[in-house]
């Protein structure tokens, strides 16, 4: 199952028989309701619209094969794309590639839906109204599906997909040291998992921005954290850009060799469990070799990643001494100023101190006489009133103390009565058993009795 057929598995309409009514009106030539009814019509194309913009990548193809991709063994095949196709490009969300490849901006790009919703409604209204069209007011219908369809047939960048990777490539050029800013085409295609053509698409759209330079193969992401912002790719960036590939390259050779050596290991294995002992010393032969060659690919990878290393620890040196001068050089202006002009600031603090010290002077002479008389009953009054709270907090003391020891005299008296009251319990004797004091008063009849 390819990719479109999996993505068509996940869509109601394909998958639940209780809908076919509605994927047959969806397949059929609904333009008429353009003008008996308008709220389904468009309810058909936003649908379309859906479906069509869950399976485009960066760039979008509409061929002869496009409807048998989309055919279904009840439906049959969408007689409505190119109408589909013409209105997302007619609301933006599509732009044809050619156009797009040839401009110098991204503006053209961007047209509003509102104006072509309120064209399509008003030409929906006159049509019902008798009044569209300068034909005594018949409406001009729309071209038919075939006709939309093979003007709709060509290539297409999907706006919205490629506007989103262009505004991720450039926050996460934001913190990038200025040599991870330059690629080839290819590596850049690469690292974004893009096909070459998305990959041309979305540089374009960069360079239309003013965020990359695009020399021929030679690809630099501006903006963002490299310093580098003029629009061409100098001879050291060339360098870096060559050296960039050439380390790529090594990286993929290591891979492949990785792979052959365990492909000649488990053929040796095999020869060996066969007892096959030439064909196992050829492979180990060329084991051996492939060993050779990938130590050295290793140690030129090594260099590669050094001397790149160092090729950026100079460029941010060289980007330093910039700060450095630049720095220099605007002290050096400032100074220039007459404001700092030294006999003029020597001049200026001299005068400054002779006005501060007039101004203390003044101070002193309008103080209001008899000032230190007034501060000194001040401060006996102070010390009086602090004298009168000391006293009064002691006094405080001295009351509390007495309280608390008249309040323990109190509870010792009834400590020693409940303490009394405790020993007199525990030594109370036992009462007599009540049989025997019953009895008492039987033997003492009797023996009056006998006397």
């Amino acid at each position: 199952m390819n990719k479109l057929e999996k993505y068509k598995a996940s869509i109601p309409e394909y998958t639940n028989s209780d809908r076919i009514q509605r994927l047959q009106s969806l397949y059929s030539d609904f333009t008429r309701l353009r003008q008996t009814n308008q709220r389904g019509y468009q309810a058909n194309m936003d649908w379309w619209r859906g479906a069509l913009s869950g399976i485009m990548e960066y760039t979008f193809t509409v061929d002869d094969d496009t409807p048998r991709q989309w055919q279904h063994p009840v439906a049959g095949q969408p007689r409505c794309l190119g109408v589909v196709v013409e209105g997302m490009v007619h609301d933006g969300a599509l732009y044809p590639l050619e156009g797009f490849m040839g401009g110098k901006s991204n503006s053209h790009t961007h047209n509003t839906r509102s104006a072509r919703t309120t064209q399509t409604t008003l030409e929906w209204l006159f049509a019902s109204l008798g009044l569209g069209g300068s034909g005594g007011g018949d409406y001009e219908s729309p071209s038919t599906p075939f006709e939309a369809f093979e003007r709709a047939c060509g290539k297409y960048v999907v706006v919205a997909r490629v506007q989103s990777l262009a505004a991720q490539v450039v926050d996460h050029h934001l913190s990038c040291p200025p040599t991870k800013c330059l690629y080839t085409r290819r590596l850049f295609a690469a690292k974004y998992s893009l096909a070459p053509l998305d990959a041309d698409v979305v540089l374009k759209w960069l360079t239309n921005d003013g965020y990359a330079v695009v020399e021929g193969e030679a690809v630099k992401v501006v903006g963002g954290g490299c310093t580098t912002h003029s629009n061409q790719i100098t001879q050291i960036e060339a360098g870096i850009i060559a050296m960039v590939d050439a380390l790529n390259s090594v990286d993929a050779q290591i891979g492949e060799l990785d792979v052959e050596i365990g492909s000649c290991s488990d053929t040796i294995a095999s020869h060996l469990r066969s007892k096959d002992t030439d064909r196992a010393k050829r492979s180990l032969r060329s084991r051996k070799t492939l060993q050779d060659v990938l130590q050295k690919r290793l140690d030129s990878r090594e260099n590669l990643q050094h001397v790149l290393l160092k090729i950026e620890q100079s460029v941010g040196d060289i980007e330093i001494m910039k700060a450095y001068e630049m720095s220099d050089n605007t002290l050096k202006t400032l100074l220039k100023a007459p404001e700092l002009d030294k006999d003029r600031v020597e001049d200026t603090m001299d005068s400054l101190s002779h006005t501060l010290a007039d101004h203390g002077e003044i101070e002193q002479a309008i103080a209001r006489p008899g000032a230190a008389e007034m501060s000194g009953e001040m401060e006996d009054e102070v010390e009086e009133e602090y004298r009168r709270l000391l006293e009064g907090q002691e006094g405080d003391k001295r009351e509390e103390k007495r309280e608390k020891e008249k309040t323990e005299k109190d509870i010792e008296p009834d400590t020693q009565d409940t303490q009394d009251t405790q020993d007199n319990q525990d030594i109370r004797l036992p009462s007599p058993p009540t049989d025997i004091i019953d009895k008492e008063p039987q033997t003492t009849n009797k023996e009056a009795e006998t006397s």
